[in-house]
């Protein structure tokens, strides 16, 4: 009778331990057998496991602390049975995981590992949604209706691109797992690290839609820890430039071109950076921004930085993937035209930058610098600034097309010809004004004239803070007609008769700006 080892390796919560075990013990299917490997020493773990009187349930503690790799291996060699589950502690099962597991068995036998579907809950066990997993569903992960079976460099290509496995809720054949061990030199990745080991080996994944395990994400697991420290990031770029090695050895070039640019890896990165600049963890920057920036292995073996078009192209790649072709842009030559609204509303499409949430940072900053102010945001384009200043914020543009895409999702917005007769139009009114990627635009006397218009509806002391992007950004658009950097706004600023206060390079240091295209220069003034 085939039967599943559910084998645990215990170190950390005692509590969450025996929620996970009475998962187990829940199970509709009677089929299984648990062993609980204790890599602590916490008292009264031991005696509670003799006291269920339950001879399918093992309870065994380590002589001495193996850690987290030396537990994992240990768990392999306690496999009895012919399907394994290797189950997080912190987890729980849904009553119909072994039914469900055995069923996938029985209809796919061949696949080596098998991934049922997931639900996601808090460290108090309530269900959530985090930016990491809801990356995992709507960007990596395939679109699964029933099963779906993958192996070769398909499933090499779509797990470096992005691992949407849920690691602790794998079954895998006592076959295939025997094969290999946990990697030493590696704490976090090391599961990404024996997939793609048994890939490699010919082993095959079918994935299962239906939900049976429930995977806990909270604050204290290692692999939060280790992120926000900026040491797992460390870890994945050496690991990511060995496996471009491995499998550009082992003919699938597609899969190593993706290792060697670890696109989601480094967004990863980057959506943790602003947070270790804010806490000044200048050290964990460092490490972050070494990943999301540093050098590449290329599947020849050479060194060599990614650009922003590898980004760019890696990202497409991802939405290419899922949801076809994106057509390309062409950028006009003019800002006020309904083709350069629609140029502006293409960039907005990339799912990853939905999923992702890339505007949190630059949300937070402008509302970091205008506090409660009423802002009048000049040159606002479709609303993305001014959707973070709301309800407090009131737009001017040129361009008619951009203002009635601002109408259209809930925004207060004028055109230039419209602001004057418009209520708000009246002197002192204001106590912020924005002009966010306007100024590049334009020749600089141009830039002072328009925004001279803009002085007296401003109030005294009002602040006055200019955006502009860094070299790269710049580089991305045939509109912008003169680049402008800090001395620049500095210059804009001081013939406007303002106060500068501040200049800051935003989200990264200013050294970013040559190769992060939504570095920018930040320029915060007020009026006297």
């Amino acid at each position: 009778m085939t039967a599943v080892d559910i084998l645990i390796p215990y170190y950390g919560d005692e509590e969450l331990l025996r929620v996970a075990v009475s998962s187990v013990l829940e199970q509709d299917d009677p089929r299984w057998r648990l062993t609980v490997v204790d890599d602590c020493d916490v008292p009264g773990v031991a005696d509670w496991f003799a006291g269920l009187g339950d001879d399918r349930v093992r309870y065994l503690r380590n002589p001495e602390n193996l850690g987290v790799t030396g537990n994992f291996n240990r768990c392999l060699e306690l496999i009895e049975q012919e399907l394994v589950v290797l189950m997080g502690c912190d987890d729980r099962l849904l009553s119909n995981y072994v039914c469900t597991v055995l069923a996938a068995h029985e209809a796919v036998p061949e696949a080596g590992i098998i991934q049922p579907g997931v639900r996601l809950i808090d460290g108090e066990g309530h269900p959530t949604r985090t930016l990491v997993d809801e990356a995992k569903r709507r960007v990596y992960a395939p679109k699964v209706r029933g099963k779906l079976l993958m192996s070769g460099e398909q499933l090499a290509l779509s797990l470096v691109r992005g691992d949407w496995l849920y690691f602790p809720s794998l079954c895998w054949t006592a076959s295939s797992l025997k094969q290999v061990r946990f990697r030493e030199d590696l704490r976090v990745i090391q599961d990404l690290a024996l997939m793609l080991e048994l890939v490699i080996r010919g082993e095959s994944l079918l994935v299962d839609e239906t939900v049976c395990f429930e995977y806990r994400r909270h604050a204290a697991s290692e692999s939060s820890a280790t992120a926000q420290s900026g040491s797992r990031f460390v870890e994945a770029g050496r690991f990511f430039a060995e496996t471009a090695e491995r499998l550009r050895e082992h003919g699938w070039t597609r899969a190593a071109r993706a290792a060697r640019r670890h696109v989601s890896s480094r967004l990863f990165a980057l959506t943790l950076l602003p947070g270790t600049l804010l806490a000044r963890e200048r050290e964990s920057a460092k490490a972050l921004a070494r990943h999301a920036f540093g050098p590449g292995t290329d599947p020849t073996g050479s060194r060599r930085t990614p650009t922003a078009a590898d980004f760019r192209r890696g990202c497409s790649r991802i939405s290419d993937d899922r949801h076809g072709n994106v057509p390309a842009v062409t950028t006009p030559g003019s800002t006020d035209g309904a083709d350069y609204t629609d140029r502006l509303k293409q960039l907005e499409q990339p799912l990853w930058k939905r999923v992702l949430d890339v505007q949190a940072p630059y949300r937070w900053n402008v509302r970091r610098l205008f506090g409660e102010r009423e802002v009048l945001d000049v040159g606002c384009g479709l609303g993305r600034n001014l959707a973070h200043l709301a309800p407090r914020g009131i737009g001017v543009d040129h361009n008619e097309h951009s203002i009635e895409v601002c109408r259209e999702r809930g925004l207060t917005a004028f055109t230039t010809a419209e602001f004057g007769e418009s209520e708000y139009a009246s002197p002192g009114r204001f106590g912020g004004l924005l002009a966010a990627h306007l100024i590049e635009h334009m020749p600089r006397d141009q830039a002072v004239e328009v925004l001279a218009g803009y002085l007296d509806y401003l109030a005294p002391g009002a602040r006055v803070v200019f955006i502009c992007p860094q070299e790269r950004g710049y580089a991305t658009d045939s509109t912008h007609v003169q680049y402008t950097d800090f001395d620049g706004l500095a210059d804009v600023a001081e013939r406007l008769g303002l106060v500068v206060e501040r200049r800051i390079s935003f989200p990264l240091p200013r050294a970013a700006g040559k190769l992060f295209p939504y570095n920018e220069f930040v320029l915060i003034t007020h009026r006297p």
